[in-house]
Order: structure tokens, then sequence, then C-alpha cells
């Protein structure tokens, strides 16, 4: 069996920086001989943060599905695929001449695509909650520490994506962190998730962010945050982090600022020679109280094409 492929360099239109993916193309003809053990070894070969499978859609087909694997496991939802398969798609409208959606385990997922600034939008699947669990920040005190907390927010952005949010005072201190908070061996087994709530599974990373302030060079009010992800090891960039943090931030805007939107630039990977820049915008329901709608915009630009050979 041989199955093609093409890397994208995601978050960014710079070969060799922003966060690699490899999109396999599946046809229609080996979408029954494919197993989900030979999509994770192929995964595991790539050792990118995450390789999708994207199936060949119906002629007419408006939706496509595909797949996401870490090196360790299938994931529900990820930022960074999802992006990344989507500009995918749009570069090759001949194979995919009326796809606007993709679909995945967490849901279908609508995407758009803004040709003068080069940038795919993709509206987040959400179904956000906070756990009961706070870990300790590992930075204590007013030097290191940008909120009063000596603990940190474990925050979902679905089910089996859990960050903890760990706010830092400044540049400085976010160059600090070299680890997250749960040891990569214990990443996946959930003891600090909410048990027997339905919210207990997958994985939990560590999210680190500064707040920069709004950006002056733009008139909507963009917030800006450099930020770092990591959980079995750094990530460039990380988009459902991106988006977890985001609306936890939003849900924590005075309820006078309304609706939003509520935007935000992210910078993530400077630390490792692989800038990701990263847009989000959340829409709170009217009373505030809840997320209504996430949208991530970013680009993503075409590396490598191949042939996998697979027994």
């Amino acid at each position: 069996m041989q199955l093609h492929f093409t890397t994208l360099d995601v978050f960014t239109s710079t070969r060799y920086i922003g966060n690699p993916l490899a999109v396999v193309r599946v046809p229609s003809s080996l979408r029954s001989q494919i197993t989900d053990d030979q999509k994770q070894k192929i995964a595991r070969e790539f050792n990118f943060s995450e390789t999708t499978f994207l199936h060949e859609p119906a002629s007419e087909a408006e939706t496509v599905d595909f797949d996401i694997f870490t090196p360790r496991s299938r994931m529900t939802f990820a930022g960074l695929p999802t992006m990344g398969t989507a500009i995918y798609v749009i570069n090759h409208r001949d194979q995919y001449p009326k796809v606007k959606r993709l679909r995945t385990i967490a849901g279908v997922i609508p995407f758009e695509y803004d040709a003068a600034k080069g940038m795919a939008c993709v509206a987040i699947p959400h179904n956000v909650r906070e756990h009961q669990a706070r870990l300790p920040h590992p930075f204590p005190g007013p030097d290191k520490n940008a909120t009063a907390s000596t603990t940190v927010p474990l925050f979902s952005i679905v089910k089996g994506m859990a960050f903890n949010l760990v706010p830092m005072a400044d540049l400085d201190a976010l160059a600090l962190p070299s680890t997250g908070l749960i040891p990569v061996s214990d990443i996946y087994k959930r003891q600090y998730l909410d048990p027997n709530s339905g919210w207990d599974i997958g994985y939990t990373g560590s999210y680190y962010y500064c707040d920069l302030g709004f950006d002056p060079s733009v008139q909507d009010r963009t917030r800006l945050l450099r930020t770092r992800g990591i959980a079995m090891r750094e990530d460039p960039g990380t988009g459902s982090a991106s988006a977890a943090l985001c609306c936890y931030l939003a849900l924590r805007e005075s309820a006078a600022k309304g609706e939003g939107p509520f935007k935000y630039h992210l910078t993530q990977g400077v630390e490792m020679g692989r800038r990701c820049d990263m847009f989000v915008d959340v829409v709170r329901t009217e009373d505030g109280k809840r997320i209504q709608e996430v949208k991530l915009s970013a680009p993503a630009v075409e590396v490598i094409e191949g042939v996998l050979n697979i027994d």
C-alpha cells in the first residue's frame, strides 16, 4: 500500500518556521484497509506534533473526514492539524472542489479563506469547562507570577483536551519553564480532570502566557499574548491551547464589555526559533457566561511532497 503525503509549516507563511504538520491522503479505495494501528505508526514515524489522514470525499461532497494522530495517540481535535488540513484543501481545489467543512471526532468544522491575508479561518469546536483542580504555580511570588493566585486554572476547550493556563509576569519569566506542570509520563493519566464527569478523558498540557496588552498598530483592540506550550515536549504552535486560553480570558472580561468579539494575537515558538502567529476571535453569549463562537485564523505553507510505503 502506498499513500501520498504533504508536509506544511502551519501558523506561518515562511517555510521552515512555524509548526510542521503531515497531511496523508487516503483514497476511498483504501479507507477500509488502513487501520488505526497503521496510522499511529505513521504518526510516530513523522514525529510531528500531529499528523492528519485526509479521506477522499465523494465528488459533490461539501464535508471531508480527517483523523488526527499525535506520535502517541489519536486526538478528538487539535487546532494545528485542523488549520493545516483546511489550508491544504484550499490549495487543492481540483481535488476538493466543493469542500468547505472538515469532520473529525469533535464535530464538523467550517472553514473560510481570506485570500488578501493569505489566512484560513476555522470555527473551533468548543464545549468549555474549568475543572475543579488547580495546580500550584511553578514560579510563585510577585516577581514571576502575573496574578495574585499561587495556583493556576485547568481548562478544557473540548472533551479530551485540557490545559493548565499559567500566567507569567513578563517575557523574562516566560523564558523560564523547561517542563510542563505534569510529568510527560502522566499527561494521559487524567488525575486532575473532574472525575466521572465525562470530561476525564484525553490529555493535559501546560500553556504558559504573558499578556503584552493591546496592539497599538490595529484599531480593533487586539490583545497581544506571548505563549509557550509544553505537554510531551515543547510545541512551536498550539491552536487548541490558544483557543482554550482565549475563551478563558474572554469569560473573565467585564460583563459591560458585551458579547465581543474579543480579539487575540498569540505568538508562540519564539524561544524555539519556530515563530508561530495565531489569531483568535471569541464571542460570548448575551449574558457573558458562556462561549458562543471561537474562530482561529492563521496561514500555512506547503514544504514537502512524498509517498509512504505501508506493509
